[in-house]
């Protein structure tokens, strides 16, 4: 009886239960669990081996630039004007789940793209699609498509990302077919889904990559709005590193 119960949650794609079911049954206790009991571990053990699968596959799909990175292993512990109580609501989740922006500057070094893949990690475990990109290759990316006639598909397939980090602003001035991009993209993305932007940049230089005033003031709008800003100070991370190595 029980092998043909296998069988069957093999036939239906139940790997992990068919494999917890058949463990179960070997166990010296099996006798001693309720109906209720058994089937609960078996349901479990597949209901865990999917969720890792989901997240396996966001992880590869998101492209993180530091997939391993994770809001656990945020250091607050160096001087760079960074505290778990300005990021309460970002470690929490609260700032994804409300669609909140989250902006950060730093000068180089300083922590901005593990914040931002730290994030990203949190979003993937939080079964949030999300994609990372360097807005330099993100700005190609985008040319190409639009030379491939995929510009309208691409624009709406990165508009429904439930997370898109975006790295490195600047300080080159985009060109008016790439700040017009960028445009159609936040304003696709506009309170319907959270956007990471990370620059060396402050905040208020960010209107001067836009180049034109009018884009500028539009782009910035956008982004601003809604927006978590976290602007990092302090010397580079790496020295330190290595002034601390034996």
């Amino acid at each position: 009886m029980i092998q043909a119960t296998l069988d069957k949650l093999s036939d239906m794609k139940l790997y992990a239960m068919a494999e917890k079911a058949k463990e179960l049954n070997e166990s010296p206790n099996a006798s001693n669990l309720e109906p209720v009991q058994f089937l609960s571990f078996c349901v479990d053990a597949e209901h865990h081996k999917r969720k890792q699968s989901r997240l396996r596959r966001l992880l590869k799909n998101a492209r993180i630039k530091f997939s391993t990175a994770s809001i656990e292993e945020i250091d607050f512990k160096q001087h760079r004007n960074l505290t778990k109580e300005s990021m309460g609501d970002i470690i929490s989740g609260t700032a994804l789940e409300n669609k909140c922006n989250i902006l950060i500057s730093g000068s180089t070094g300083v922590g901005k793209s593990f914040i931002s893949c730290a994030i990203a990690n949190l979003a993937c475990r939080k079964n949030l699609p999300t994609q990372y990109f360097r807005i330099s290759r993100f700005l190609e990316y985008m040319a190409a498509q639009k030379a491939l006639g995929q510009y309208l598909k691409t624009i709406e397939k990165i508009g429904s990302l439930k997370l898109l980090v975006l790295e490195d602003l600047g300080p080159d001035v985009m060109t008016a077919e790439q700040r017009n991009m960028f445009m159609e993209v936040i304003e696709e993305r506009y309170l319907v889904w959270p956007t990471i932007i990370t620059s060396q940049l402050p905040f208020e230089q960010w209107y001067d990559v836009f180049g034109d005033q009018t884009v500028a003031d539009a782009i910035c709008d956008r982004i601003f709005h809604n927006a978590k800003k976290l602007r990092l100070e302090g010397d580079s991370m790496r020295k330190s590193n290595r002034r601390s190595a034996p």
